[in-house]
């Protein structure tokens, strides 16, 4: 079976993913087995489940990696846009 790389996957079904696993270990599987069946790392299934624990579901969600799109420019929208005219 090929693992599918988490980083690929929308963040809707990391969180599904997080929940089935912790849903999985709350009902007596062993962290080794619902990691390998849930394709995650036990590390990341502990950091779940610990998650679960302090807040609820909703504390299992994970948001969208990385920086908000746009943050961090030095240009202005104008500015950009006379570096891609002349780039062109």
């Amino acid at each position: 079976m090929d693992n599918i790389d988490s980083r690929t996957l929308p963040v809707a079904a990391l969180n599904e993913r997080r929940r089935r696993a912790v849903k999985m270990r709350l009902d007596g599987m062993s962290l080794k087995d619902a990691a390998a069946q849930c394709e995650m790392s036990r590390t990341t299934l502990i950091a779940a489940v610990k998650a679960y624990r302090a807040g609820g579901w909703k504390a299992l969600d994970v948001e969208r990696p990385g920086r908000p799109q746009g943050t961090g420019r030095t240009l202005t929208a104008e500015q950009e846009r006379e570096v891609q005219r002349l780039i062109r």
